[in-house]
């Protein structure tokens, strides 16, 4: 249970931090992954069941390949590191299980838990493009086409006055679009004020994912079985 909650701790901290600057520290995941291993070794020395330290150190090593891969795909690097941190300090703890996949996540060595948050995590997105695609309506922005339609589900679009210096991810123009937007590649500079860009939201993927944390060990993997459940047999 300690490491449940030191992980809910640093993921507040973790989701504050990115909040304000769009950065995290690394200390929240360095810490998170040190305590998960040290504190797993305690548990190995005191049951004598060596897998508990297994599974945080495989836990690690999954979710630290698992979340380079997001970053290679444009996720934010602080979100692939959480990931791995979670890894370590939480790869198994008791959540219910509703399909297939859930059984297959449950079986020894794989960071079930870590998995299944990131998991929860995005499903809680999908709200977050409705709420987009509203401001900008209610801003006056009209798609164009479905193609523009999308691009308003996900970026904000804005004057580059009224954002500088405000902590947004250059998404891109109409004709320069992107979806995963790098804190590294952000150049205001290069647009005039009263040019119209998307940016980013203001919430961080790590805020659904903080919120997923806190509901997966009471849901597990319900949202799947509600979404695709018809196609996937009971676990």
């Amino acid at each position: 249970m300690i490491n449940y909650l030191i992980g809910l701790i640093f993921l507040i901290i973790g989701s504050i931090q990115d909040f304000r600057s769009r950065e995290i520290e690394d200390y929240v995941w360095i810490f998170m992954t040190l305590f998960g291993i040290a504190y797993h070794l305690y548990l190995t020395i005191t049951t004598g069941n060596v897998n508990l330290l297994i599974d945080s150190i495989f836990g690690f090593i999954f979710c630290f390949i698992t979340g380079y891969v997001m970053f290679i795909f444009g996720v934010g690097g602080g979100d692939g590191k959480l990931l791995a941190g979670m890894g370590a300090l939480t790869p198994k703890y008791s959540m219910p299980v509703y399909t297939s996949f859930g059984s297959i996540l449950s079986m020894e060595y794989i960071p079930s838990f870590p998995i299944m948050v990131f998991i929860n995590g995005m499903f809680l997105m999908i709200f977050l493009p409705i709420i987009i695609l509203i401001k900008n309506l209610i801003k006056g922005v009209k798609p164009k086409n479905i193609k523009h339609l999308i691009m308003l589900c996900f970026g904000e679009k804005v004057k580059v006055k009224d954002v500088r210096g405000k902590n947004r991810l250059i998404m891109g123009k109409d004709d320069d679009f992107k979806f995963f937007p790098s804190s590294e590649n952000d150049d205001f500079s290069k647009y005039e004020d009263n040019e119209e860009i998307y940016v980013t939201p203001m919430i961080p993927l790590i805020i659904p994912i903080t919120i997923s944390y806190i509901i997966t060990p009471y849901i597990g993997d319900y949202f799947i079985y509600l979404i695709i459940g018809k196609f996937i047999p009971l676990g």
